[in-house]
């Protein structure tokens, strides 16, 4: 017996870890040994005291698991889960699939006047409006492109209302399991069937001379007046930063501003999620439209909630997404929350006609296991990983990321992961070591969890998952942490 397996039976009554025996052509066993080391270490330190270590390591060749540790534990994904999110979609839809979105009118065209509604129709396109993509109009482009196509019909005067249709998908805009706290803040924006400029707003404040003083709303970006803000938001230390929270509900338009903006700058900058973001497009396509000339006579010319026959409607504009392996890949690289949760209705919608969080959980649930994936443990709440009750287990992340790599969409998926030391988030974890380059990592957090899931090529070239969940460490030890894992992503390039 190795040394290996005596140091793992020796632990076994304090930390489940299990292992198998790699042979040399495969991955380093020196390398395996030390990462087995390091994981009982981590797992067995003050830092995870009250805490869990979950750890899986799979060979994506043949599915055998290399090194395991707590990893049938149902644990918080944080935003590993938009590995699942995206490779979902990207398997349903294909990485060629792009989001439409529709400019269309009812009614009866008469000279130059328009007896009849506006509507502007969305199929779930979380990218509309984004400034993320070069080539693709930003929010005030396609509003002045939407103006423009009915200028270009001759329409002067409209006896009817602009119309959002956000009912492409179901009107839960967001998981309810969703802490409060987040809410009104851009990484807690809801989505639906029609989105706009990520669903986020810019809000920009004017510092006071001394710490404690008020601060003033020096702008809004873009301009949804009807909003009512509340601001206590005062003057923090030179140089604290963002410390503003936005406190809204996810279809109203009371908006509470709280936290601190440093002293010293004249305009300080940060972002909310824009509530009922369907309503805001309808809003700001009315104003663009007055703005170009066109008379808009319907009852505040907002939102309705449309649920009507869009055979009946005459089509104006048809506007395409990006390639949907460029969303993806914006995702992984920056964990956009908006754009997973996004992906998992939309995967639902194909998949069983349900966008509905809880009914689209189901069917990618569903969907995995059809393709051999290990879904016991799986309890996730949306698409994001926001969700501090939803969980899974580190085998359920090596597992669907194994069962990818037989999917015709496994390039674009693999694609769309950060590179560590080169890309996204993981763009600062093990430069100028082997993984650098070598290993695909999607980072995760939120309060009390870190983690991260990939995949990691070997010395000998076989492509292994990975996945890495640290739970209950150390409170105020985020930091740390995140350092301990960093060090694990590390070892993982030496095998």
């Amino acid at each position: 017996m190795s040394s290996v397996g005596v140091r793992c039976i020796a632990v076994v009554g304090v930390v489940m870890m299990s292992w198998t025996f790699a042979t040399a052509r495969s991955v380093d066993s020196l390398a395996l040994a030390r990462l087995s080391d390091a994981l009982v270490e981590l797992q067995n330190s003050e830092l995870l005291r009250n805490g869990t270590l979950a750890f899986s390591l799979k060979s994506t060749q043949n599915g055998r698991t290399l090194l395991g540790m707590n990893q049938d534990q149902s644990l918080p994904s944080a935003s590993t889960l938009k590995l699942v999110s995206t490779s979902t979609v990207l398997s349903v839809l294909g990485g060629d699939y792009r989001y439409k979105t529709y400019l269309e009118h009812d009614g009866e065209l008469r000279g130059d006047t328009l007896y009849g509604n506006l509507y502007l129709r969305g199929t779930g396109d979380p990218s509309l409006g984004s400034d993320r993509f070069d080539g693709y109009p930003s929010t005030s482009e396609l509003l002045s492109r939407w103006a423009s196509v009915v200028q270009r019909q001759g329409i002067r005067y409209m006896k009817g209302r602009v119309v959002a249709d956000p009912t492409y998908f179901d009107d839960g805009t967001l998981a309810d399991t969703w802490v409060w706290g987040d809410l009104g803040n851009y990484y807690g924006a809801g989505v639906q069937g029609l989105n706009l400029n990520e669903n986020l707003y810019r809000i920009s404040f004017r510092a006071g001379r001394d710490v404690g003083d008020p601060t003033e709303v020096v702008k809004m970006e873009p301009d949804l007046s009807y909003l009512r803000f509340t601001n206590h938001v005062t003057t923090g230390e030179a140089g604290s930063g963002d410390q503003v929270y936005i406190y809204a509900s996810p279809l109203g338009n009371e908006v509470i501003l709280t936290g601190t903006v440093p002293r010293g700058v004249t305009s300080f900058t940060v972002r909310g999620a824009i509530p009922n973001p369907a309503f805001a497009a309808a809003y700001l396509l009315t104003k663009a439209l007055t703005a170009g000339g066109v008379g808009v006579s319907g009852d505040n010319a907002m939102l309705t909630a449309s649920v009507g026959q869009t055979s009946s409607r005459k089509e104006l504009d048809e506007y395409s997404s990006p390639l949907l392996k460029e969303l993806t890949q914006q995702t992984n690289w920056w964990s956009i929350n908006l754009y997973a949760d996004a992906f998992l209705k939309s995967a639902g919608k194909r998949l069983g006609a349900k966008s509905d969080f809880d009914e689209a959980i189901e069917e990618v649930t569903r969907y995995w296991r059809g393709k051999g994936a290990d879904m016991r443990g799986f309890y996730i709440k949306d698409g994001s990983g926001l969700s501090p009750t939803g969980s899974l287990t580190a085998q359920n992340l090596t597992s669907v990321l194994n069962a990818a790599t037989r999917d015709k969409t496994y390039p674009d998926f693999y694609n769309s992961i950060a590179v560590l030391g080169q890309t996204g988030t993981v763009r600062n974890i093990g430069r100028r070591t082997r993984a650098a380059g070598n290993v695909r990592a999607k980072s995760g957090s939120i309060e009390g969890t870190r983690a991260y899931a990939g995949y990691v090529t070997t010395k000998a070239g076989e492509r292994l998952s990975f996945a890495i969940i640290a739970h209950k460490y150390l409170p105020d030890n985020s930091r740390t942490m995140g350092q301990e894992l960093a060090r694990l992503l590390v070892m993982l390039g030496d095998l």
